[in-house]
């Protein structure tokens, strides 16, 4: 059976979609929200070092979202604690690259809570499906002139005809 003939566009179901939050401190965000037709719905936080924000299944809640909500980049505080004041958190949030847990020095460097890669914004997002799944792509870049040149790729993907979702990382 062709079920297409049953709906007019796919995104009623299935896909993923772009918006842009306006307004407080998330203004300028860009966001994919994802959903496999299945019940499983997902938000990318592209700004947020392509993180899942927010992650439901049959309409119900499978992360934590900070008091703190959306918080762009530009609010980034990292001085000892700041972090904590534009941590989203969601149900995935990446630390590092150079420093996880509590703000130390590390010889003579200074290195914030959590390191700062959580509040990178993806160098490019991308996304595609087919009848199989809708993947997602992104490039971040945590670099410094003479100093650390890190990349970080995660992918995840979503597979349409199942309730699960995958996701990789690599740098």
């Amino acid at each position: 059976m062709n079920q297409s003939a049953y709906y007019g566009h796919e995104s009623q179901l299935f896909g993923v979609e772009e918006v842009r939050l306006q307004g407080g401190k998330g203004d300028g965000m860009r966001l994919l929200q994802v959903r496999n037709g299945k019940g499983l719905e997902f938000t990318v936080s592209a700004d947020r070092c392509a993180d899942i924000s927010r992650l439901h299944f049959r309409g119900e809640n499978c992360g934590f979202f900070s008091a703190n909500g959306y918080v762009a980049p530009a609010y980034y505080d990292d001085k000892e604690a700041g972090w904590l004041k534009n941590f989203t958190a969601g149900f995935l949030t990446t630390c590092g690259l150079l420093a996880v847990g509590a703000p130390c020095t590390d010889e003579g460097v200074r290195l914030p809570l959590h390191g700062a890669v959580g509040n990178i914004p993806a160098e490019r997002v991308s996304w595609d499906m087919d009848d199989e799944k809708i993947w997602i792509k992104a490039r971040m870049r945590h670099a410094q002139i003479f100093a650390e040149k890190l990349i970080l790729t995660p992918h995840d993907h979503l597979l349409e005809d199942e309730q699960r979702a995958h996701h990789h990382r690599r740098n």
